[in-house]
């Protein structure tokens, strides 16, 4: 009996040592490392979304969790009128607009979590300062931050060593720019992770040994054909979550492949992209049928900022008066050109947080590593790298947070040519090496430190506090609607049918007269703190018609919303058709 007992006593602790139980105490330690920096980091630096985005995605999945399709409530005059002239009456409708800007993915993920949590209760005010479903975004961002890291740590793994996978693991949750992201509580970190998830098992599917089945060089079809599905299917994954990032990945993968020494190693990779289109297809098909394009919005997208429709001009027009093809690629190619100044001064993405290690990164590569996986995949980052700045630059800043995914690849790089150089150094201090690797990763948190130290991050006004946009949304009735600069924030806080303001006042009559009738117009910060003279109050300004309505007093006789009142000082106006308060 006794020496059963020390027989089980030894085993345990060599599995605590040595075998399984180690792994699971490194799990648990990790999870905790991720979940503690994760509370940390909200605690200081969130009291609500001030993301626009996250915003119109996280109604988006409420709308999806009620009612099982993906209709949205923030309505842009320019989506309404493409969908009006595709109706046999010409006459769209409002409440169950389909939305055809956002891809699927993150909406039905949210939905999911909001179908086992509770479905949110909007138009609802609370004394809180922060709306308690706002966490549900950004707890699921942070969740699959956490499992990002561990994609990190696998193919820092398999890129080189374990030592290299729980360095760059460590410094991807130790850096600010990851939870700045995280924090949107928009779907930048989902898309990440399915975009390393396909490189991941890219890299799998290249290093698969030779067998002897019919394909001498990769062994049975299986072996090296499943996880180039796997890496499809999450490609198309990323793109479904986020266009740019899923761009991103499929540019990487389809390169990588290509350039591995493979047999038929383009046509693999052209089976990979076929794959891939192929997940796709479904969603592209949907957008066409619902408003006649297959990208949905792209062309809304592609022509907003250009100098023929300033800023949201052109979101914000039911009719707009499109130009020629000449023109729209003049226009592009003026837009590019600016945007690509903008990013270079800037810092593109991650390149402005990236610091030390990003500069080790670019250090690398007068470096010949030993694995030819690696030597392939850091060349094949630089041309999808450059075409996503491209497609940022085209398509405006937001689409640069689809770069997320390159800075968790080019983590393990820099840690591996850091590491290299100390080993050639060759100090006999026992803890130099230790030390130099502790010095490096505390200055890649150290930004990150900064955001967590006193004090606590503010509130999201101006423009965005759920008090002010709850109340102005309890004024309402359910199916009446109201027109706001912020739509994405009535449509999430006020759960009412939200009309992005139109661009001018005639905009306003027509979508009143034609579409839908207008109970309510809500202008905040986002339109009153404008310019004053070249948005404003000059005659040729973006804004003029408005400002003669809520700052001039000049109301035409005719408009319907004769009542008004200020909010929050007079940083925001309140216009109804009655007195409603």
């Amino acid at each position: 009996m006794a020496l059963q007992f020390e027989s089980n006593m030894q085993n345990l602790v060599y599995q605590m040592d040595q075998g399984s139980g180690r792994k699971v105490i490194h799990a648990v330690l990790f999870s905790l490392f991720a979940f503690g920096i994760a509370a940390v980091y909200t605690f200081t630096n969130f009291q609500g979304l001030r993301d626009a985005r996250a915003m119109e995605e996280a109604q988006l999945a409420r709308n999806f969790a009620e009612r099982g399709s993906l209709v949205t409530q923030c309505i842009r005059p320019y989506s309404l009128g493409r969908l009006a002239a595709r109706s046999p009456d010409g006459v769209a409708n409002v409440a169950e607009q389909p939305d055809v800007l956002h891809p699927p993915v993150w909406p039905a993920i949210l939905a999911g979590a909001f179908r086992l949590g509770g479905l949110p209760k909007p138009g609802v005010p609370t004394t809180a300062y922060t709306y308690s479903w706002d966490y549900a975004p950004v707890a699921l961002s942070h969740f699959f931050t956490a499992l990002s890291a561990l994609l990190v740590w696998l193919l820092g793994r398999k890129l080189f060593d374990h030592r290299v996978g729980v360095l760059s693991a460590s410094a991807f949750l130790a850096s600010d720019l990851v939870w700045r992201q995280s924090l949107l509580g928009s779907d930048v970190s989902a898309a990440r992770f399915f975009a390393l998830g396909a490189v991941y098992a890219a890299l799998w599917a290249a290093e698969v040994p030779p067998g002897t089945g019919p394909d001498q060089d990769h062994g049975p079809a299986w072996r090296w054909l499943v996880p180039l599905a796997v890496s499809a299917l999450l490609t198309a994954l990323a793109y479904l979550t986020r266009y740019a990032t899923g761009f991103f990945a499929l540019t990487t993968v389809f390169l990588f492949l290509g350039f591995s020494r493979r047999r038929r190693p383009w046509a693999k990779a052209s089976l990979f992209a076929a794959l891939a289109a192929l997940a796709v297809v479904p969603w592209l098909v949907r957008n066409a049928a619902v408003c006649g394009n297959p990208c949905g919005g792209i062309c809304q997208e592609l022509l907003a900022g250009t100098y023929l429709f300033p800023e949201d001009s052109l979101a914000r027009s039911l009719n707009p008066d499109m130009p020629d093809m000449v023109a729209i690629f003049y226009a592009m190619q003026i837009k590019m050109i600016a945007n690509l100044r903008d990013y270079m001064a800037q810092g593109t993405g991650c390149a402005a947080g990236g610091g030390f290690l990003l500069a080790l990164f670019g250090a690398m590569f007068l470096h010949r590593f030993v694995r030819p996986t690696s030597r392939t995949l850091r060349w094949c980052l630089l041309p999808a790298t450059a075409l996503a700045i491209l497609n940022a630059a085209a398509f405006g800043e937001e689409s640069l947070r689809g770069l997320a995914v390159f800075w968790p690849l080019a983590i393990p790089y820099g840690w591996a040519f850091f590491l290299v150089l100390l080993d050639r150094l060759q100090f006999e201090m026992r803890y130099f090496a230790s030390a130099v690797i502790a010095v490096v990763m505390a200055l890649t948190a150290f930004p990150l430190l900064m955001n967590v130290v006193p004090p606590r991050t503010g509130l999201p006004y101006p423009p965005y506090f759920h008090r002010y946009i709850g109340w102005v949304s309890t004024m309402i009735e359910p199916g009446e609607c109201l027109t706001t600069d912020i739509p994405w924030a009535t449509a999430w806080y006020g759960g009412r049918t939200s009309i992005l303001l139109p661009r001018n006042i005639d905009g306003f009559y027509e979508l009143n007269d034609r579409y839908q009738k207008i109970a309510l117009a809500y202008f905040t910060t986002v339109t009153r703190d404008k310019p004053w003279v070249r948005g404003l109050s000059d005659p040729t300004a973006p804004e003029y018609s408005w400002y003669q309505v809520f700052s001039a007093g000049k109301v035409p006789g005719n408009f319907p919303l004769t009542h008004g009142r200020f909010l929050a000082g007079t940083d925001q106006l309140i216009l109804a058709d009655r007195q409603r308060w």
